[in-house]
């Protein structure tokens, strides 16, 4: 077992499959805050502070069984990376981003997250998003909670416009209109992946690869492979080709992955970004 419980923490015991930094960091969730003694994290209306020291972790929350389905700590890595690792290919993505899990984060936070997300930096999503959280979300004492979906749709149009969410305010008004409406999230759970992509893609501003980061970190598919500039990089360099057709490289590298394919793409995904963000510095 990779943690521990105490009566008010969770102690991480074998760190050869956490890394709370590399979990953290690697794209897929942006509410958390680096701290002195690690990090803060917050999701849905849960809040953790995670206490690292050389590669130890602790994470003190008020709700351990969130946090421990949250950080998927039931699962099997190490099971998982040895079967990646019978594909030659990623053998060093593995080494490099040994402590990556996926986080099962909520359905509509990721909807709403990767909505931002579109052509956008990371610290301008994180703002956006704590000031929608701030906004409209509940006041949990030193935070706040991401909104409920009827939160969501009390929120008009001018907010999105003066928190500077750009051409994104239109798909955020009118994609949280169609959930719960004509879209139903606990619908799109029971379905395929291919027919939960679809569904997705009727949501305004929804493309294949933001319907991919909905379906892995909220809905918990793993037979995805989101692919953006960084995925399209990483396979020329691998296989020495000049494509650009993203959708043509996602299906490539299910075809080749699986139902292993969204933690393929994980530490693909984080090798080839840190790696290129290596050389600028």
């Amino acid at each position: 077992m990779i943690y521990k419980e105490y009566d008010d923490y969770i102690e991480v015991v074998d760190s050869s499959d956490f890394d709370v930094k590399q979990t953290l960091e690697c794209g897929q969730v942006f509410r958390f805050k680096v701290r002195d003694f690690g990090y803060t994290v917050y999701a849905s209306g849960q809040k953790a502070d995670i206490y690292c020291h050389n590669g130890n972790a602790k994470i003190f929350t008020k709700n351990k069984k969130f946090f421990i389905k949250y950080f998927d700590f039931d699962k099997n890595y190490a099971k998982i990376k040895s079967s990646l690792e019978a594909n030659p290919i990623m053998s060093d993505a593995i080494k490099y981003g040994s402590g990556i899990r996926i986080l099962r984060s909520d359905p509509l936070e990721m909807i709403i997250s990767f909505i931002i997300s579109q052509n956008n930096n990371i610290p301008r999503i994180k703002g956006i998003i704590e000031k929608i959280c701030e906004g409209y979300g509940d006041n949990m004492g030193d935070y706040y909670a991401f909104p409920t979906l009827t939160q969501l749709k009390r929120i008009p149009l001018e907010f999105f416009k003066s928190i500077k969410c750009g051409y994104r305010d239109k798909y955020l008004l009118e994609s949280i209109a169609m959930l719960g409406d004509t879209i139903l999230i606990d619908e799109i759970a029971k379905m395929s992946t291919v027919d939960a992509r679809k569904e997705l893609m009727k949501l305004k501003g929804v493309g294949r690869k933001v319907a991919d980061c909905i379906l892995l970190f909220g809905f918990g598919k793993t037979d995805v492979f989101p692919t953006d500039t960084w995925v399209v990089k990483c396979y020329n360099n691998l296989y020495g080709a000049s494509e650009s057709n993203a959708s043509k490289i996602a299906d490539y590298f299910v075809s080749e992955f699986g139902e292993l394919s969204g933690y393929a793409q994980q530490y693909l995904f984080y090798m080839t970004r840190e790696n290129a963000i290596g050389e600028k510095l």
